[in-house]
């Protein structure tokens, strides 16, 4: 389980023969979680899959992982599609918030 205070770092490795890659999500030195993506053109980021070790849920680190691959994808001028059911929900709920509806 997370200690509190205990710093998470998020980490992206890209495999670009592939057009995809991982943000990791690391705790102590552990992969504790990811969030899979695909780049199937220069215009796009499609979040595939986001997991986070069941000890983390609750704690907010799926939604920082899904917050990395968004942010990184605005600096690259990239649209996000979320396939991943969870990075839809997150999204959809900080769409929400900016608008003001809950």
């Amino acid at each position: 389980m997370n200690r509190p205070g205990t710093p998470e770092t998020i980490v992206r490795n890209e495999n670009r023969a592939e057009k995809s890659g991982k943000f990791d999500l690391l705790i102590d030195g552990k992969r504790l979680g990811h969030l899979d993506y695909s780049l199937p053109d220069k215009a796009t980021l499609t979040i595939d899959y986001v997991e986070v070790d069941p000890s983390l849920r609750g704690q907010g680190m799926g939604q920082k992982l899904v917050g990395a691959a968004i942010e990184w994808a605005r600096e690259q001028s990239r649209n996000v599609i979320p396939l991943c059911s969870y990075a839809r929900a997150v999204m959809a709920r900080q769409k929400d918030l900016k608008s003001g509806l809950r």
